[in-house]
């Protein structure tokens, strides 16, 4: 496959093992802190989204950064599409892209390339990081391959 069609900008809200869950605030163009994850969630990827979308719950496509590399919140990068995570919350539909860095591309082009281990991770952090928070909840529905992530990612974008 064509690696050109599976590359995005993407922005990092929140470091690998933080947390301290952050939302990038439009108005005021920087990012707010919107709570704090007791013990023992902590982000397990670095977390943001894909600029110039509009996901079903009316925010930016929501992306994981699938790396061991030190990404730093406030900060574009480039990566790779490799699958996604469908989940819905309280606010509807609530997908999650997976990604890796160029550097990984080679060895990780699909979801299925991913160790079982991060996968089982991903599923559990997102299945219960809410539990915690009134109002708020999670439903992982599982993992879908690259060609679905990229529906998802190509539905969401903005003219």
């Amino acid at each position: 496959m064509d690696k050109s069609r599976t590359r995005v900008v993407v922005y990092v809200e929140i470091e690998k093992h933080s947390n301290i869950k952050y939302e990038y605030c439009k108005k005021e163009q920087k990012l707010v802190v919107d709570r704090i994850l007791p013990y023992p969630f902590f982000y397990p990827h670095a977390y943001g989204f894909i600029p110039n979308t509009m996901a079903p719950d009316n925010d930016e496509l929501d992306i994981l950064i699938l790396t061991d590399a030190t990404l730093k919140n406030n900060t574009h990068y480039t990566a790779y599409i490799i699958g996604a995570l469908k989940m819905d919350d309280e606010k509807g539909e609530d997908d999650k892209i997976l990604c890796v860095l160029e550097e990984e591309i080679d060895v990780i082009k699909d979801i299925y390339d991913v160790d079982v281990e991060v996968q089982n991770g991903l599923f559990w952090f997102f299945s219960n990081y809410k539990s915690s928070t009134p109002g708020k909840w999670s439903n992982v529905k599982g993992f879908v391959n690259k060609e679905n992530a990229l529906q998802i990612y190509e539905t969401s974008l903005l003219s």
